[in-house]
């Protein structure tokens, strides 16, 4: 058959239409959107609002932006511009003399510059107070005696007289002008030692503190007779490691199986921590892999590095039972720093990464312990850092809480879609931590460069969930951790409050501890050594916190590397002499919980025990533990020894796998956690 002979004008017109869809279709996203910029530009509108009891200017660079804010309200002109989409603008605030810049809100945080790539249309909150300004000393948690002075020359001095907890009536509080610098010193009585300063300071050194708004500081001392232990918890002593714990894991073996890029993986148990470490070996290298339980409690790695960031497409199953691994189907594409998210249905989740190219993943895939599937109609980059916060939501759908700034729910039946939830408040929180404290609920503290103390949080459960800021960390931090306790606070360890990838100059040591309940954070222990890029916590069945790793990479090298770890024990395991809490115990309890099925616990302690958790095992790396979440659950006695509770309602809340259960006291200290399978 011959084909019709074309006109060669005709034959023109094809080849020009031809050679013009071939070049669209060349150009990223990136490059059309810049031809569409060029023919008409998009602008976004900045805003400033006042607030507070201030004065001040706020001023942008480029021009644009030049509010003057009195007494908290800002100026009917000056206080909004238009600038291009996508401009960095910087924004610098001035207070008036005698007033205080006390910091941004919404868009930024902190008192330095605000940086803003604009876009979208953005709202800046300038906040401003009026000085002078009362600060006033207080006992705190703390129930012994001291003082507290302030630096000789400082007039009205501090000189605070703390009795029992309770600080004096007069001598305790004086009024100071704005940007006044206060160094106060804490000295115990006899017989009392000073545990600790509450926000702003911490640790037990002097206390500096410049004064920008009211503010009660707490001074907490305890009497010989109590331990700082039932305020601060308790660093274990830190001990080797045969490799550098960067991806660790708690099995439903109570074990704990590590491993870093050099050396084998490592399994280690810390109910017998005497006798060392078991070395495994591994399949191929699944350094900066992803990895999640499967709903039969074996643990799934998928993909890890071919060289430098060139992804492997690989994925291997560890089996707790035998102590052994065993390879499974590959995935289509490699992935190095992906995120691995267990889903309602048992499959797992796998997303972003750079591929055996270097190239970012952008198309997820599910898979069900063996083969994989793509969904190829939910195509979005999610470039470096990886290892994006990925969490189920109530809805079923999968949540992205970040790095970007925009978070998104994906739906995965079918070829997946993505739908746009609504932009953080912190734009920038790179290396930050997320977690899940409550169905649906999801706190983001920290991240960005340089690093942020501020924190929000999102509920997933109300019908237009958005973000909403909460009090921040009392330190900046990124390369963080952030760990569910047993009594379902969140506990933040390690990382840097210095500027760049990892300073490690910088390195935060004190943990701290977050109540979901009242939404403040409190200074615990510090650690005995720093840890930054590349470490790693999780719970452990007793109730306390492993801590480990940090270094090589990030330009620390091998050699320099943290092969150590510490064992942290949270303050509700102590009682306020430093004498160990008497746990609830566990006389028995189901090997599976069901949804929306009842069950049973034995314990001798079913006349006071009234509440409890399920916390799913971690599987934790790069600053995100992409296993856990906790479920809460309410007890009521059926019988003498005998507790009855529901499972959790859906697979929604709790995705199918292996499961601490804890029983809580009156007082909130925690049984030892007993390992089930939640499930159908």
């Amino acid at each position: 058959m011959r084909w019709p002979r074309l006109s060669s004008s005709v034959a023109l017109l094809i080849i020009v239409s031809v050679t013009l869809a071939l070049l669209h279709a060349c150009q990223d996203a990136s490059k059309m959107t810049e031809v569409d910029s060029t023919a008409a530009a998009v602008t976004k509108t900045l805003t400033i609002i006042g607030s507070g009891t201030g004065d001040g200017t706020v001023k942008s660079s480029p021009a644009g932006i030049n509010c003057t804010v009195t007494a908290g309200q800002a100026a009917a002109t000056g206080c909004n511009a238009q600038f291009n989409r996508g401009v960095t603008v910087t924004l610098t605030a001035t207070p008036k003399t005698a007033h205080a810049f006390r910091g941004w809100f919404r868009t930024c945080t902190g008192t330095g510059a605000c940086t803003s790539v604009m876009t979208v249309n953005r709202t800046v909150d300038a906040r401003f107070l009026k000085g002078p300004f009362r600060i006033s000393i207080s006992g705190g948690v703390g129930t012994g005696s001291g003082r507290v002075t302030s630096q000789p020359g400082l007039t009205p001095a501090i000189n605070c007289a703390i009795t029992n907890g309770t600080p004096a009536g007069t001598g305790c509080s004086a009024r100071y002008p704005a940007y006044t610098a206060l160094v106060l010193t804490a000295t115990p009585a006899a017989g009392n030692t000073f545990t600790s300063w509450g926000p702003p300071c911490s640790g037990a050194g002097t206390c500096r503190y410049t004064a920008i708004q009211a503010r009660t500081i707490n001074a907490v001392f305890a009497s010989d007779g109590s331990s700082s232990a039932a305020l601060v918890g308790r660093w274990g002593a830190t001990f080797q490691t045969p490799v550098v714990g960067i991806h660790v894991h708690l099995l439903p073996t109570g074990k704990v199986l590590f491993w870093g890029d050099r050396g084998d993986a490592e399994l280690w148990d810390p109910a017998n921590p005497g006798a060392g470490f078991t070395a495994l070996g591994k399949t191929y290298r699944i350094f900066c892999s992803g990895h999640t339980f499967l709903p039969d409690g074996r643990l799934l790695i998928t993909g890890g590095t071919i060289t430098g960031t060139m992804g492997d497409p690989r994925a291997v199953i560890f089996d707790p039972t035998a102590d052994a691994w065993s390879a499974t189907g590959s995935m289509a594409q490699g992935r190095y720093y992906p995120t691995t998210t267990v889903l309602p249905s048992g499959e797992i989740l796998a997303i972003s990464g750079s591929d055996e190219s270097g190239t970012v993943v952008t198309v997820p895939e599910i898979g069900n312990g063996s083969t994989w599937r793509r969904l190829t109609n939910a195509s979005l980059s999610i470039p470096s850092p990886y290892y994006p916060a990925m969490f189920v939501a109530p809805n079923g759908m999968v949540f992205l809480a970040g790095f970007q700034a925009t978070t998104r729910y994906l739906s995965t039946t079918g070829s997946g879609e993505w739908t746009t939830v609504g932009d953080r408040i912190v734009a920038d929180r790179r290396l930050g931590s997320a977690v899940m404290y409550a169905p649906g609920k999801i706190l983001y503290a920290g991240g960005g460069d340089p690093p942020t103390n501020s924190a929000e949080v999102i509920d997933l459960n109300q019908a237009a969930p958005a973000w909403r800021s909460v009090p921040g960390m009392h330190f900046a931090r990124r390369q963080m951790n952030a760990t569910i306790l047993a009594d379902g606070q969140v506990l933040v360890t390690n990382g840097t409050s210095g500027p760049g990838f990892n300073d490690v100059t910088s390195a935060v040591r004190e943990a701290e501890l977050w109540n979901p309940a009242t939404e403040s954070w409190r200074t615990l222990a510090p650690e005995v050594v720093g840890r930054t890029y590349h470490s790693a916590s999780l719970l452990l069945p007793d109730g306390r916190v492993l801590s480990s790793g940090s270094g090589e990479g990030g330009g620390v090298s091998y050699e320099n590397s943290q092969l150590t770890a510490q064992v942290f024990s949270p303050p509700y395991l102590f009682n306020s002499d430093g004498t160990l809490a008497q746990r609830p115990a566990v006389t028995s309890a189901p090997s599976t919980i069901s949804y929306a099925a009842s069950f049973t616990v034995e314990t001798p302690d079913a006349g006071s025990v009234t509440h409890g958790t399920l916390i799913r095992l971690s599987s934790v790396t790069h600053a995100f533990n992409q296993s856990q979440l906790v479920y809460p659950l309410t007890f009521s006695a059926t019988a003498a020894t005998t507790l009855g509770a529901a499972g959790p309602t859906s697979a929604n809340v709790a995705p199918p796998g292996p499961y601490m259960l804890f029983l809580l006291s009156p007082q909130g200290v925690p049984s030892v956690g007993r390992m089930v399978t939640v499930g159908p």
